[in-house]
């Protein structure tokens, strides 16, 4: 039979004490002042084969390693991230706790606005030089920073600033309670890990990347490969088995699957729906499976015409068959969404514009000019596939789309240009899809890609940031998915479900959370 781990028995990453995210938690309440948290010493995993080298197969390559310089990572980029830099916390998705990692220990103050952390001691950059405090500090203003357009700010703007107080400690000062903050600091996409300070300041982190982590740069074959080795003076080495992870670069879905079938690869990461079914048939292939929050989504930009229009936002929203979809891209392995919660809260129908093309085409008819769309996308199978699917699907109702194919680096060049009409983008897995959702929707967030704002909806997004019960926090995340959808700002064409496959020599992989496969604590068993 296949082999097959889900989330369920997720290993967690390193044996630490760990603080528990309750419901409370979440929102903000449970950390009282003075409440702190140790770390456990970490403890060595049970006898396992060490050395060796893995290879990772990855869609795409990557922008880069620098916030500012790179921008975003997407899935492939936090997949390699998480070898080489690390973040303040660790993260258990299936305990929702969130863990010491760079910090061991933090308190905060009565009213939740400021946030102490007490560092690890002695841990290096890969550079030889000591991680402190000044380097958490200097990465978050940097990031903070408006003049240095960090495509991450909009994301983590709560934060005002961050402040080394001696080599070891550092304090955080928030414009107002966050129930999404500790689990921000436990990200492993752009703004959570932390890199060296000399080096960014040297211009050399984005493609010459130095961290923490327990793998170190060695080198980047644009379009082919990027080489990390072991760090010998990790923090944690006795955690680490392997020598060398080459990550190569396969965007053909097929060749993909193939060189893991092969033996040529050991890991592979894909979201198509035919590799997956295939994969998971295969007795010689171990599966990995995570469900999760986040949502493939389309944006529409309501900045220009004609989508400046309610009307014809409306009419592509009721072309567009979902279900239909997941069928033909996912074979059914991502559900049907109506919001990015996931099993986190439900939604309901979020008023949600589904399939029916007879009210596209009175909404179509009703707006009384020739409708012309363009359609910005990867050129990767997957985003040909949802060109198509939609372009179809709105020319059944009289709208006319033209697919724009780009590489995935062109693709969010155009998205934060605003130069599209419709374009595919995500919102990610998280703890906690809030501060996704705000960005998206403020009328003065950069991140605002789809352009369609309202005093109300800055209303419910203000209020949903604010909030200091979880319960209030997601009732509101909710009405700004519900507005988002009845205006037809973006649609879903799947929700979190996410797949990684391993051959049967690699060991210590745990299911794929955000999507991202976590190859740091792997091994190989000859």
């Amino acid at each position: 039979m296949p082999l097959t781990r889900s989330s369920g028995t997720r290993p967690a990453m390193r044996p630490r004490q760990a603080l528990r995210l309750s419901r409370r938690a979440l929102g903000g309440l449970a950390l009282a002042a003075g409440a702190a948290m140790l770390a456990a010493a970490p403890s060595p995993l049970p006898a396992q084969e060490n050395g060796g080298s893995i290879t990772v197969g990855l869609e795409t390559d990557i922008r880069g390693f620098d916030t500012v310089e790179g921008g975003v990572l997407g899935q492939t980029g936090e997949i390699v991230m998480r070898t080489i830099q690390e973040p303040l916390l660790d993260y258990d998705p299936d305990a929702k706790e969130v863990k010491p990692l760079l910090a061991t220990s933090w308190e905060a103050n009565a009213d939740l606005t400021e946030y102490t952390f007490k560092l690890r001691e002695g841990v290096k950059f890969h550079d030889g030089s000591e991680f402190t405090a000044e380097d958490v500090a200097a990465h978050y203003n940097r990031i903070l920073d408006p003049e240095m357009k960090s495509r991450s700010r909009s994301f983590i703007s709560v934060i005002q600033g961050a402040e080394a107080l001696d080599r070891y400690t550092v304090r955080f000062t928030l414009a107002h309670p966050w129930g999404a903050f500790l689990p921000y600091l436990a990200a492993t996409s752009m703004s959570g890990p932390i890199p060296a300070r000399a080096n960014v300041e040297a211009g050399e982190q984005n493609r010459h990347p130095v961290g923490t982590g327990p793998f170190e740069f060695v080198s980047w074959l644009g379009g082919d490969r990027i080489v990390v080795k072991r760090f010998e003076d990790y923090w944690a080495k006795d955690e680490i088995n392997l020598d060398e992870v080459v990550f190569r670069i396969l965007p053909d879905t097929q060749t993909r699957f193939a060189s893991l079938k092969s033996g040529e690869v050991d890991v592979i990461w894909t979201d198509r729906g035919q590799t997956i079914v295939n994969a998971q048939k295969d007795p010689e292939i171990v599966s990995l499976h995570t469900e999760g929050a986040g949502a493939e989504i389309l944006l529409l930009n309501a900045r220009n015409a004609p989508l400046d229009d309610a009307r014809v936002r409306q009419a592509v929203a009721h072309a567009f068959n979902q279900p239909a979809a997941v069928k033909i891209i996912w074979q059914n392995t991502k559900p049907v969404a109506a919001s990015p919660m996931g099993d986190s809260h439900d939604c309901g129908e979020a008023k949600l514009r589904g399939y029916d093309p007879a009210a596209a085409k009175a909404l179509v008819e009703d707006y009384g000019k020739p409708i012309k769309l363009r359609m910005v996308h990867t050129a990767t199978p997957r985003g040909r596939e949802i060109g198509e699917l939609m372009q179809q699907m709105t020319k059944a109702v009289g709208i006319e789309v033209e697919l724009i194919p780009v590489d995935q680096g062109t693709l969010v060049q155009r998205a934060f240009g605003r130069d599209f009409d419709i374009v595919g983008w995500r919102i990610a897995d998280a703890a906690d899809v809030g501060p996704q959702l705000y960005a998206l929707a403020r009328s003065d967030s950069s991140y605002n890609l789809t352009g369609y704002s309202s005093p109300e909806l800055d209303d419910l997004a203000e209020r949903m940031r604010t909030a200091s019960d979880i319960d209030e926090r997601f009732e509101l995340q909710c009405a700004i998915v519900a507005e988002l959808n009845d205006q037809a700002a973006m649609l879903y064409w799947g929700g979190g479900s996410f797949h990684a496959f391993t051959t049967q020599r690699v060991k210590g992989v745990p299911p794929p959370y955000r999507g991202a496969v976590d190859v740091t604590r792997a091994w190989v068993e000859e």
